[in-house]
């Protein structure tokens, strides 16, 4: 099996990002793709790590950009068109993970699905898998951002949109479509699967057995625990008091505002 694997650490720059180089040297390539707004110290800090370093410009403020989807985007793109090697992992640059031998294993193993972390992989919503660790094939990840791109084209800076738009009940999912989630359905339907319009009028117990098995055929998941000391951020938490970072598995597995999986057999 073809093996190498290239680690796009991607968003803005922060003392974590160092870290996250430090622990991706370890197992491949590293471009880091930040923001011209960002510390020039920490910009000439990583110039010092003998990285590819992409410095976007930060633009189109006034555009759809609910997570921040719209420059996760751009800052992966960005870095997944300097890959050379036939994987690829995006990691956010506010977080990093010492220990990813298994997560790279992961990817080597599935090559045609996507490799994800158990964070926030939901176990409460429909078609909600982890978007802080990608990994895969580049074209594939490519391919499906830029599918997502099309996909939030034409909403506005400030709109909600309302999941039922694709089909999905808010029942059962986030009520709002998340980053996640059209992640997902652009990443399936590039793979010949219409999650919109395959659940369309669908009863929920199917539903429930069809998002279990496409889940289970096209993506794989590693568990924080596997990961060694890690760092997860939760910025978007809506409890205004709740944590906004994890460093144990226990600790978020145990957070009952949101529910993560520990693995696809869960769902």
């Amino acid at each position: 099996m073809e093996k190498g694997v290239t680690f796009v650490i991607q968003g803005s720059l922060t003392d974590d990002t160092l870290k996250a180089i430090a622990n991706c040297k370890k197992m491949g390539d590293v471009v880091v793709s930040c923001w011209h707004i960002d510390s020039e110290l920490l910009i000439e800090m990583v110039k010092e790590k003998g990285v590819k370093l992409i410095v976007n410009t930060l633009g189109g403020q006034t555009e759809y950009n609910f997570q921040n989807i719209k420059f996760q985007i751009q800052s992966t793109l960005a870095g997944i068109e300097h890959c050379k090697t036939p994987f690829v992992v995006k990691v956010r640059s506010d977080e990093y993970f010492t220990n990813l031998k298994k997560f790279v294993s992961c990817v080597y193993l599935n090559p045609e699905k996507l490799t994800v972390s158990n964070f926030l992989f939901r176990g409460d919503a429909l078609f909600h898998p982890s978007d802080h660790l990608i990994g895969g094939r580049p074209d594939a990840i490519a391919d499906m951002l830029k599918s997502s791109q099309s996909m939030i084209e034409g909403y506005k800076k400030d709109q909600l949109v309302p999941v039922e738009d694709f089909n999905l009940p808010k029942e059962y999912t986030f009520k709002y479509l998340t980053a996640e989630t059209t992640f997902c359905i652009s990443y399936l339907k590039n793979k010949g699967i219409d999650v919109v319009q395959d659940v369309k009028d669908m009863a929920i117990k199917d539903l429930f057995e069809y998002h279990r098995n496409i889940m289970k055929q096209n993506y794989s998941v590693v568990r924080a625990s596997d990961l060694g000391s890690f760092l997860f951020r939760f910025k978007s938490n809506p409890v205004v008091d709740g944590p906004t970072a994890f460093t144990s598995e226990k600790e978020f597995l145990e957070y009952k505002k949101v529910k993560s999986i520990e693995s696809l057999e869960e769902l």
